[in-house]
């Protein structure tokens, strides 16, 4: 029986996410294209990296036809996961030489491409899995109709998912910057067809993946969700005018989906500043459509990318400094609405080291900008710095500059006052203490703490005392503020049976007060234990007593 192997090394690009617990379009689809072409569902098998580590990087069985999806084109720290990396995956390619290995995902250009088991897929890996289960292949693009036939036909294959049902669907709206001009350096900008999913396609796909017990959704592969539906046909500084209509019809249905329990999360990512400092008028209607549908505490990332304003002319980025100020004021003035303590949606900043035309100045410059909107009350979820990895093919690519270690040394002292000072700031009002943040996802446990993130998009990280079990859901009462992360207690908060370093960590308590809690219990009421919280700040002091509780210690 001839037997398909979808392998699944995990891909995190401009426009798309597939690191756990994400799941990228790109399984999804390869699994609904071989459906569509007759594949019996029985001869697909659908493995991770994860299980590839657990296997020496050998395939257990044998297969006609491996497809295998990968790519850090824009790497990242993911707490609970890893990314498969270039060595993994040529490791991979060597331990196999009799299998036929199709490598699709950004990671194309990088793998050995030396290797006599190997295709090289330069279009669209599920478009290949089509033509190679119909007896022709053939490296090619697909189409939207295309997808909408596979989208929805791959849904089945989150189950096979290691972290199902915990996980969280990336969805594709559309694919390449429509913008005139692109970044020097992003690897949309070398997709030459503009073109985006028609919106009841994109709301079949959800009722297909629903049926299948997917939850979380993230309407993430696009390079600029402002545009959805763009016609393109008129533009303003090189940027088409958005379709307010069009952004609506789709968010006004998965809010439907998310108020009838159907979604129990939904975020969106990718929005460019410049289509929103462009056209301010339609682009308040759609950020007012997208703030109303999306679960609260979500992020609007922009790439702002820097503030220097000769690198944004150097490099064709976005916007200039000013108008990147205008963008997030913007999304903080229609988005920023709280509803249990969190606020709906904010911006996220992307910043990258490395672009042409930096200098001594450069740095400086990103934190006096970020400082200035920080100084004005503005709002930012998060803010990614990174250094460029320049991708093949990209304007910047083959560019010779030099970047001095005297750059290098003023860029790491900038990141961390950035880090120290912006970062922590922007944390306590994002996220005030006292504030309850639900359903945490346990993933780590080490030296007596437990870490854990919610399944949503660029959720903090939140750490509290106590080894709790891996993969379990936990609330939390947010208690302080740390680099990039929350310390936190369990909720409910027993404090009967917390450990020490529960109480000390609470502001105004310290070690010495938590001795004696620890030498009072038990507790019969949770009331005792306000008089040790007279120099906690009053919302956190309130926030614990509400959600302790008074078990006894077996």
């Amino acid at each position: 029986m001839t037997k398909f192997l979808i392998l699944d090394c995990y891909v995190d690009e401009p426009a798309c996410l597939g690191v756990p617990p994400f799941i990228s379009p790109y399984p999804r689809y390869i699994y609904g294209a071989l459906v569509s072409a007759g594949v019996n569902p029985d001869s697909i098998e659908y493995l991770t990296i994860d299980h590839m580590r657990d296997r020496n990087f050998t395939f257990t069985e044998d297969y006609s036809h491996v497809f295998l999806i990968g790519g850090a084109v824009v790497p990242g720290k993911y707490l609970g996961s890893r990314i498969g990396t270039l060595a993994e995956v040529n490791r991979i390619i060597r331990h196999n030489r009799k299998t036929h290995i199709a490598v699709g995902g950004l990671i194309n250009r990088a793998v050995d491409h030396d290797a006599g088991n190997v295709t090289i897929i330069q279009n669209d890996i599920e478009k290949y899995a089509f033509s190679v289960a119909t007896g022709e292949p053939e490296d090619c693009q697909r189409t939207t109709e295309d997808i909408a036939v596979w989208a929805p036909a791959g849904a089945e294959i989150v189950r096979k998912h290691p972290w199902f049902p915990d996980i969280i669907c990336e969805i594709e709206t559309g694919r390449g910057c429509p913008r005139e001009k692109h970044c020097s350096f992003c690897s949309e900008g070398l997709i030459e067809k503009i073109e985006f999913r028609n919106t009841g396609d994109v709301i079949d796909e959800i009722d297909s993946l629903i049926k299948c017990g997917a939850t979380r959704y993230r309407i993430g592969r696009q390079p600029d969700i402002m545009q959805f539906g763009s016609s393109l046909n008129e533009f303003r500084n090189g940027f088409p005018r958005p379709e307010p209509s069009k952004v609506t019809e789709l968010f006004s249905e998965l809010k439907s989906r998310k108020d009838s329990g159907a979604i129990h999360v939904l975020n969106v990512d990718n929005a460019n500043p410049g289509s929103i400092v462009n056209w301010p008028e339609h682009s308040s209607r759609i950020l007012e459509s997208i703030a109303a549908a999306v679960t609260p505490g979500d992020t609007l990332p922009f790439g702002v990318e820097s503030f220097d304003l000769n690198v944004v002319k150097q490099n064709s980025l976005k916007v200039t400094p000013e108008e990147a100020v205008i963008a997030v004021r913007m999304v903080n003035d229609i988005c920023g609405g709280r509803t249990n303590g969190i606020p709906a949606l904010l911006p996220g900043i992307n910043l990258i080291q490395g672009l042409k035309g930096e200098s001594m100045d450069t740095f400086r410059i990103n934190y006096e900008y970020l400082a200035k909107m920080a100084g004005e009350g503005l709002l930012v979820k998060r803010i990614n710095i990174r250094k460029l990895h320049p991708y093949p093919g990209t304007p910047i690519y083959n560019e010779k500059f030099k970047i001095t270690n005297g750059m290098i040394k003023r860029f790491e002292y900038y990141r961390n006052k950035i880090r120290d000072e912006i970062d922590n700031m922007m944390l306590r009002q994002v996220y005030p203490a006292g504030t309850i943040l639900r359903e945490n996802y346990i993933l780590d446990t080490r030296d007596g703490y437990s870490m854990g993130k919610q399944i949503a998009s660029y959720s903090i990280t939140v750490k509290m005392p106590g080894e709790f079990r891996l993969k379990s859901f936990q609330d939390v009462i947010i208690t302080g503020h740390r680099e990039r992360s929350l310390s936190t207690l369990p909720v409910p908060f027993n404090i009967n049976s917390a450990p020490a370093k529960s109480f000390e960590l609470i502001p105004g308590i310290g070690r010495e007060r938590a001795s004696q809690i620890i030498l009072k219990r038990p507790f019969d009421s949770r009331e005792e234990l306000r008089d040790f919280l007279d120099n906690t700040p009053p919302q956190l002091a309130e926030a614990i007593i509400k959600n302790s509780r008074t078990e006894k210690a077996q």
